[in-house]
């Protein structure tokens, strides 16, 4: 009889060995879930309400393969540079999918995916200026129908200089070609 008992209180300490190791992992990954969550932010940053674009004119050269755009800012803030993005869709409901930027000629210097207007000045379009740029199109992309523009700026956010999309200031314009 004390020999099955010896044995059933060997078993037990398995048992709550596993218990334990499991208990531990379970405490040690709220642990890192809680430390890890203080690096996301809360939410998104977004520009300041009033940052503006305007697209006054486009001009669309099918057969030079070139297209012009006239961009004002019509906004309160100045703006540092541009994402362009353009769409050769029949449907003008779609999302402009083709990158622009690598194409610039004139009007800006490639900085990333975007545009900036200046590179030694931040935020160098200020409200009520206009830039001209130039930008080789491919005819690879077939006929363009659609050109978005969304303004970025340097916005300094808890004390730190960020490079910020504004993509609730998206400008479109449907492009004619002649």
């Amino acid at each position: 009889m004390k020999q099955k008992m010896i044995k059933n209180k060997h078993g037990l300490s398995i048992v709550i060995g596993y218990v334990l190791l499991i208990s531990i992992s379970i405490v040690m990954s709220i642990i890192v879930f809680t430390w890890l969550r203080t690096y996301v932010p809360s939410e998104g940053i977004n520009c300041d309400d009033g940052t503006s674009a305007f697209i006054k004119e486009t001009n669309y050269d099918y057969a030079n393969e070139k297209l012009t755009v006239t961009l004002r800012n019509n906004g309160k803030f100045d703006i540092d540079g541009y994402f362009i993005h353009v769409s050769n869709q029949s449907d003008l409901e779609q999302i402009a999918t083709i990158d622009l930027s690598t194409g610039i000629y004139s009007g800006g210097e490639l900085f990333g995916s975007s545009i900036r207007f200046d590179g030694l000045t931040e935020n160098y379009l200020t409200p009520g200026d206009e830039i001209l740029s130039v930008f080789n199109v491919s005819a690879e992309y077939g006929i363009l129908t659609k050109v978005e523009i969304i303004p970025t700026r340097i916005q300094i956010v808890n004390g730190k200089k960020r490079f910020i999309s504004c993509s609730n200031a998206k400008v479109d314009e449907t492009l004619v070609y002649g």
